[in-house]
This record gives C-alpha cells, structure tokens and sequence, in this order.
C-alpha cells in the first residue's frame, strides 16, 4: 500500500491505496462523508504519491 495526499479546494485528505486512482476514489468517499450537501467530482480531487513501500516521496520543482 502506498500514502497519498490529496486536495480538493481547501481540505487535505491522507488516504492508503494501491493506485493513484484508488487514492482518488477514497479521497471522493472521505470528503463526500464530510461535505452532506456539496458534490465531490473525481476530476476535481488532486492526487500527489506521499509514500512509496514504506519510504517518503520527495516532489522536486525542477531546480528552481
């Protein structure tokens, strides 16, 4: 299992799947549970791989 973080709008979501697009889909049943009366769309949810087999991600810029 991998750690993801994901983003929608101003909330942060930690979830556990095999596949970004797992992580996708329980970012979407989490913030759907918190949010009774706001629509979560899968397209707006941003997946970012946190934690790979137990050992932390660094995102780069790029060298900037």
């Amino acid at each position: 299992m991998n750690k993801y973080i994901c983003f929608w709008k101003d909330r942060k979501v930690e979830v556990e799947a095999e596949t970004s697009y797992g992580a996708q889909q329980k970012a979407v049943q989490v913030l759907q549970s918190q949010l009774r009366r706001t629509k979560v769309k899968e397209y707006d949810v941003h997946v970012w791989l946190a934690e790979k087999d137990g050992e932390q991600v660094v995102h780069s810029t790029g060298g900037l």
